[in-house]
């Protein structure tokens, strides 16, 4: 018998349709778009799940109301409705914010470890954040995103398209200031132009003793460790193709105030001329050159042109502006293009990567370019589980050319030409600017006997090819067995070698030949002249190689005890040699064609020049080569207890040739110890506010070398051609014995708290340290008895102190749109404690800039000194200052002379005190969008301005606002023109005085970035796996400015028409994995 339960009919108010159940499918990626293989698919409330596949893509059959989490060890879950998952799309997974300072890696170029068990200073960048900026550049990509990682634009490296960076201040006066860069475990000698950023997987920046020490004698300036990209073992053959192309606006000629306008310059010209200031000039032997203005004025006093005539050709004069030809002609928008191909994936046994790159760069100016190409390659065999085999090879080949006549267009030994030079006629005909000797010389001298002697700009972009070729190749080895018990043994091995050619060509036609030859023909009566150096073109060339091996051997051993303990140590021993070389030489005669020249050249005997001088012809003939080797050992240790207590030390040992012998024979080491408490783990911590809390202290030493000092005695020869006096050959005292020499050394206390807020929504960390250089290489005076006037060595200290504060903020954390800030700020500042040699108050004044160290005690490193100003005297509108007891004089002569080094002004250093940036990254849907936001506080720099006795070539707008009658004193500080006899202090006063200090402190638009990403999973007619299209804007623009002269303060400051703002820049550019 069977008994059921009579089934009760539902009612109306409890039926509903049955709903169809709905496929979810899609890609799991991170914010890279990476896939995610292994990613977890569930229903809540339901034992139905998925797993994410090799590509990140998975299928799951829900109901449309279920919700879905998909998970992934590490990253942030994302919830979503069953529903909205219908269509496939990509599921962008965001590193958890609880977790962020547990997973992250760090690598210290010696081992990777965990950042949370790090007791030192670290500064990660992911291969997301790095690829955020486009471009060729390596380091570049690091601005605005580092703490404590500071450009400084303002100097002559970074003029020079150099990278002058610094990581938490200077600790060097005299030694190289420029971190060392690691690549792949080993130090980078080369140019960092070699290397592709599109093969660049993270950056790690060392900051404090107990990150960098383990780097020695060469981690004084802090580290840049850059690993590489590679392939993974078990994975499937990755593609990427990576191509954009960056344009940049025509640059700024207008922005200097170095120009003075045309109409303005010819009245100050003619008012000089009537006051005889050109006489001298125009009645010199040697024919210095004069403008056609002045050259105009000369005719019509002689009588050779009439007055009506002069006005015509005046008038005609005073419609020019030279920049209009300069940007017509010289200056264009530079266009970068770059292609970047990677490809990787691996087996079980092996794993292998693949990296093409190539860049194509025209740059601003016409004649100028860069091609590069590079290729990076890497192999790992894994033959039997436990050992491991690795190579590497990496090869670069650019070549560039500088052909633009842009820093030659100027006249005589001035940093520019007269504003209303023409370069071209309205047909694009080149014609003639003066250059070096007056026109009314060049014009007739000879009497037809000798080469066209007229200079014009705009052929010389034709008649000279100045090019570079470079190469550079390094080839990586190792060897890595794993024994049992957790240890390891590993040896690696790096070669590098690298040259650089560089040519200056300059044909038969070119000014250069033409000038040279010119200058030195020998007119005889009657006969044919005689020509010291040949006829022909003139060749320039320069070489220099690097050639570099460096082995190590290393133990490594990482292992757990239980729950408790946690031991990871390496020690080891490397050895490294360094051998550059360069030569330099000049070919007289050259035939390019025929690759040969044209006769001996005398180099040693005086002939007499067309200008009325005596002079040996040039030479740059010149050979030299620097060998520097390398001894270490070496050795690291971190234990933690408990997953909460970590404690580290390091040490390291170095010996090198260029050390003295006493000091290698005591083996001092540099080292560091940290501690870290991870309070946020403790039982008794009940904060839920601030779920994360993790506190770091560390202390040790780093070092620094100056490779230009050596222990022994070294000399440096030189060629009988270059005495200018006797002709025999002579040698120059370069480092006189030093046994006692030693590296510098940089002692650093940090103090270091890790936090989490409101469910770890708000992170990030905050950083105190004190730093004290010693025994850092300086200048001593000797007694003149000695023969040598100062002394090289190890005699000076600086301190310096400072914090980096870092701010991460959710501050909109949803399914389908996020908003994330992060804040940098930093501080840094080095005084000099002791120094022992000192210059007058007049050097420090006019020498103190942002590009220099001038040591004084108790002053910053940059410190930026003036006369003190007291305004303009109302009478004449003559400069005016304080004497030593306070009284304001215009006597300017005794006001120079009676400013001491206590009387100096110093308003504070010429480089930013406190610097970071603000950047805000908005993620819907597949559409990204990130502003950055950078500012720099706290410095100073010298603004240009006109002066009376140079005005009549330089030009500066501020003559237009000068002093000019009683009362303007009130709303100017520009004094009023000084008309011939000069005196000099006057100018130099001016220039030098406070009046010219201006705050740097700005906020800038640095750049912003906006990307779409398609996903084959979504759109199914998509030929790709994945496409992402990017727009990049850069160098936007300054917010805001302290100084009221609407002048960028990371521009060099100058006068010549050349230096103006770097121009904004849009790249475009689309990222396919097929």
């Amino acid at each position: 018998m069977v008994v059921s339960k009579k089934q009760q009919k539902p009612s109306a108010s409890s039926a509903r349709p049955i709903e169809t159940p709905v496929t979810v499918s899609g890609r799991v990626v991170d914010t890279a778009g990476v896939a995610l293989r292994g990613a977890s698919i569930s229903i809540n409330g339901k034992f139905r799940t998925a797993i994410s596949d090799q590509d990140g893509r998975f299928s799951i059959e829900a109901e449309p109301d279920d919700i879905i989490t998909i998970s992934y060890i590490g990253y942030s879950p994302l919830t979503i409705k069953a529903s909205d998952g219908t269509r496939a799309r990509n599921y962008v997974l965001h590193i958890a914010r609880s977790q962020m300072n547990e997973v992250n890696i760090v690598s210290t170029g010696y081992q990777t470890l965990p950042k949370e068990r790090a007791t030192g200073s670290f500064a990660q960048v992911d291969d997301q954040l790095y690829n955020r900026r486009t471009g060729a550049d390596l380091l570049g990509r690091l601005e605005g995103v580092v703490p404590g990682l500071a450009f400084n634009k303002n100097t002559v490296n970074a003029a020079s398209g150099s990278a002058d960076i610094s990581i938490r201040g200077t600790s060097t006066l005299f030694a190289g200031n420029q971190p060392l860069i690691v690549i792949d475990g080993f130090p980078y000698d080369g140019d960092l132009n070699n290397i592709n950023p599109n093969i660049v997987e993270n950056v790690t920046v060392l900051k404090d003793a107990a990150a960098a020490s383990i780097w020695g004698v060469r981690s004084g300036n802090g580290v840049i460790v850059i690993t590489t990209k590679k392939g993974k073992r078990n994975q499937s053959l990755n593609i990427d193709l990576n191509s954009n192309i960056t344009v940049s606006t025509k640059p700024d000629l207008g922005y200097n105030p170095g120009f003075l306008p045309s109409e303005e310059f010819i009245a100050l010209e003619k008012q000089l001329f009537g006051l005889g200031y050109y006489d001298a000039s125009l009645n010199s032997p040697s024919h210095p050159a004069v403008s056609p203005v002045v050259q105009l004025l000369a005719d019509q006093r002689s009588g050779k042109i009439s007055a009506s005539m002069l006005d015509e050709e005046l008038n005609g004069l005073r419609g020019n502006d030279v920049r209009k030809d300069l940007a017509r002609y010289f200056y264009r928008r530079s266009v970068a293009q770059q292609y970047a191909l990677n490809i990787r994936g691996g087996g079980d046994k092996s794993t292998l990567f693949l990296g093409l790159g190539y860049d194509n760069f025209l740059a601003h100016r016409t004649g100028n370019k860069n091609q590069r190409a590079t290729v990076n390659a890497k192999y790992e065999l894994y033959p039997i589980p436990a050992l491991q085999i690795s190579a590497g090879l990496n090869y670069t080949q650019s070549n560039s050319a500088a052909n633009s006549p842009v820093e030659d267009i100027r006249t005589g030994g001035n940093i520019k030409t007269y504003p209303y030079a023409r370069l071209a006629d309205a047909n694009g005909n080149a014609l003639p600017v003066v250059k070096n000797y007056a026109a009314s010389f060049t014009d007739t001298v000879g009497n037809g006997k000798l080469l066209d002697w007229a200079y014009r700009p705009l052929n010389e972009l034709h008649n000279n090819d100045n090019t570079g070729k470079q190469t550079d190749d390094r080839i990586n080895l190792g060897l890595k067995y794993t024994f049992p018990l957790a240890i390891s043994a590993q040896v690696n091995y790096q070669y590098q070698g690298s040259t650089i050619a560089n040519s200056q060509y300059h044909n038969s036609d070119s000014y250069f030949a033409r000038n040279l030859i010119n200058a030195y023909t020998q007119l005889i009566p009657g006969a044919q002249p005689a020509y010291p150096i040949p006829m022909g073109g003139i060749l320039q060339m320069s070489n220099s190689t690097l050639t570099s091996n460096r082995v190590r051997a290393q133990l490594d051993y990482s292992g757990k005890f239980g729950d408790i303990h946690e031991l990871t140590a390496i020690a080891g021993a490397e050895v490294s040699s360094t051998v550059t070389g360069n030569s330099t030489n000049t070919v007289y005669g050259y035939d390019r064609n025929n690759v040969s020249s044209n006769g001996n050249v005398d180099y040693t005997t005086y002939f007499n020049l067309l200008n009325g001088n005596a002079d040996r012809i040039p030479t740059t003939l010149g050979f030299g080569k620097l060998t520097n080797r390398f001894i270490s050992y070496y050795s690291n240790a971190a234990y933690t207890f408990r997953n909460r207590y970590t404690a580290s030390a390091s040490a390291r040992i170095d010996k090198s040739n260029l050390f003295g012998v006493n000091t290698n024979q005591k083996a001092v080491p540099l080292y560091s110890g940290g501690l870290s408490w991870n309070v946020g783990r403790e039982p008794f911590y009940k904060a839920g506010w601030l779920p994360y809390l993790k506190l770091r202290a560390t202390f040790g030493y780093n070092g620094n070398i100056n490779t230009g000092a050596t222990a022994v005695t070294t000399i440096r020869q030189f060629d009988p051609i270059l005495n200018g006096f006797s002709a025999i050959p002579y040698s120059r005292i370069i480092n006189p014995g030093n046994p006692e020499l030693r590296w510098e050394r940089v002692r650093m206390i940090n103090l270091g708290a890790d936090f989490g807020l409101f469910d770890n929504l708000l992170t990030g960390s905050f950083e105190y340290y004190f730093k004290k250089g010693s025994d850092l290489f300086g200048y001593s005076p000797l007694a003149p008895s000695t023969g040598i006037g100062t002394f090289f060595g190890n005699t000076a200290d600086i301190k310096g102190k400072g914090f980096d504060l870092v701010i991460n903020s959710y501050n909109i954390k949803g399914v389908k749109f996020n908003w994330t800030t992060n804040l940098l700020l930093s501080h840094a500042s080095d005084i000099v404690t002791r120094y022992h040699a000192t210059m007058t108050s007049a050097s420090y004044i006019g020498l103190s800039n942002a590009s220099s160290i001038y040591p004084l005690e108790g002053k910053d490193l940059y410190a930026l000194y003036s006369y003190k100003w007291a305004g303009l005297d109302p009478q004449n509108g003559n400069p005016r200052g304080y004497l030593a007891d306070g009284t304001v004089s215009g006597d300017l002569a005794k006001l120079m002379a009676e400013t001491g080094i206590e009387q100096m002004d110093n308003k504070g250093s010429s480089r930013p005190r406190y610097f970071g940036s603000l950047r805000n990254s908005f993620y819907y849907k597949g559409f990204s969008l990130s502003a950055n936001i950078v500012y720099k506080f706290d410095y100073y720099f010298r603004r240009s301005s006109y002066s009376s006795s140079s005005l009549p070539w330089t030009g500066h707008k501020d003559y237009l606002n000068r002093w000019q009658k009683p009362g303007d004193e009130a709303h100017t500080d520009i004094p009023s023109l000084q008309l011939p006899p000069y005196d000099n202090n006057r100018d130099a006063f001016y220039a030098l005085s406070s009046a010219l200090i201006e705050k740097g402190d700005h906020i800038r638009l640095q750049d912003i970035t906006f990307s779409y990403d398609w996903d084959k999973a979504v759109f199914n007619k998509l030929p790709f796996r994945h496409l992402q299209l990017y727009a990049y804007a850069n160098n936007i623009g300054i917010l805001w400015r302290a100084n009221h002269h609407g002048l960028d303060p990371d521009l060099l400051v100058g006068s010549a028409l050349t230096a103006f703002p770097a121009p904004k820049t849009l790249s475009l550019g689309l990222k396919i994995t097929p």
